[in-house]
């Protein structure tokens, strides 16, 4: 049975002391930590209070001591997995973030279970995972797992998922943003995250279509096109989905040019739809983080936030642009529903869509200046 989190010392983002939301997990008889990885431990979770910027010398004496803790080893998991149980944590601040590398002192200790690795690593993310109630520490110990055990744990992954999910949908998680449990869900669920999409979309519409469109396979294709075929509060965001993986997939394609050919878009949905046919892409904000972190260019000012369910995304340009033959297959899709369309609203989203298209294409194909003789 979960654990309502408790109510945070300081928002999440905030700087300082906060308590991690958590789950009840049983726990099995462990190694002891030492007093000299306890020590270690402590002060890599004792910072300035108040986010206060640390100086130059203390920053490196902190990446010291983190590295020191890291080359323990096996040795240095009890110590670790102790605080992490405490479902604590204590927030750098964007100054020391930057200096650090880690947002949390949290994020700095599940990154160095993954820096410690084998079995004894494993088990401890694994542990971590069925404890925390946090979206954000789901998706990076998910990712974590993943990339230390290939396809071994995504079942707990799943489940973690969808119990902080149901935490969230009983008012338990309040000022957490639930989006990365979604993209837990799209990257490591397949078509058994088919349910969970389809029910999550009701409560928090951008998420649940974000994570449908990007199922692996088109398994959420079926699911978008009969919202976008319906007459619900969800029916604009699924035609978008559609309009965005038409070059991808024929089955949107055909449900997108039926819904156009048939003039059954209402007006106000086309700039909307226009902006998708453009080229900007909806993204879970942390995809595109991670993204950034591997060193992705990201607009940041094409981000959204949506007050119902506390909804973040990103619409706009894929990080790292995209190949001119996808832009070519894109205006080709915009040119064949102007062709079956004489609505002036959309028309006027097409041919927009068009010079954005046209424009983005010109930027990557255009030949280097010569050089100087």
């Amino acid at each position: 049975m979960a654990t309502a989190p408790v109510t945070p010392l300081a928002g999440p983002g905030s700087d300082g002391e906060k308590p991690a939301p958590s789950k009840t997990a049983s726990a099995p008889v462990r190694p002891v930590a030492s007093a000299e990885t306890r020590q270690m431990v402590d002060l890599l979770t004792r910072m300035n209070p108040g986010g206060v910027p640390l100086t130059g010398e203390q920053a490196a004496a902190w990446k010291q001591n983190l590295q020191a803790l890291i080359q323990q080893g096996a040795g240095a998991i009890p110590a670790i997995r102790d605080f992490l149980e405490l479902n604590k944590d204590f927030m750098f601040g964007p100054e020391n973030t930057q200096m650090l590398g880690y947002e949390s002192a949290r994020g700095a200790l599940i990154d160095a279970l993954r820096q410690i690795g084998g079995p004894e690593g494993t088990q401890a993310t694994l542990e971590a995972l069925r404890g925390t109630g946090d979206p954000r520490e789901i998706l990076a110990l998910a990712r974590n797992l993943d990339s230390m055990a290939p396809g071994e744990h995504r079942q707990e992954m799943l489940d973690s998922a969808r119990q902080v999910l149901g935490m969230a949908a009983q008012g338990e998680l309040q000022g957490y943003d639930v989006g990365p449990l979604f993209e837990v869900l799209q990257k490591y669920g397949g078509s058994a995250a088919l349910p969970d999409l389809e029910q999550g979309i009701a409560r928090w519409k951008y998420y649940g279509a974000i994570g449908l469109v990007n199922l692996p396979d088109g398994a959420g294709i079926p699911s978008l096109i009969q919202m976008a075929g319906g007459t619900g509060s969800n029916r604009g965001i699924a035609l978008e989905m559609l309009a965005q993986v038409s070059t991808q997939y024929p089955e949107a394609r055909a449900a997108l040019m039926d819904q156009v050919g048939s003039g059954k878009i209402p007006s106000n949905l086309w700039p909307y739809l226009g902006s998708v046919l453009g080229g900007d892409y909806y993204q879970l904000p942390d995809a595109l983080w991670f993204a950034a972190q591997n060193g992705a260019a990201i607009d940041r000012q094409k981000t959204a936030h949506i007050r119902s369910g506390n909804q973040n995304f990103y619409q706009g340009p894929l990080p790292g642009g995209v190949p001119p033959e996808q832009l070519r297959q894109q205006i080709a899709l915009v040119d064949e529903l102007s062709g079956v369309t004489s609505d002036p609203a959309a028309m006027q989203a097409l041919q927009n869509a068009k010079v954005t298209l046209n424009e983005r294409l010109a930027r990557i194909t255009a030949l280097p200046p010569p050089a100087n003789p």
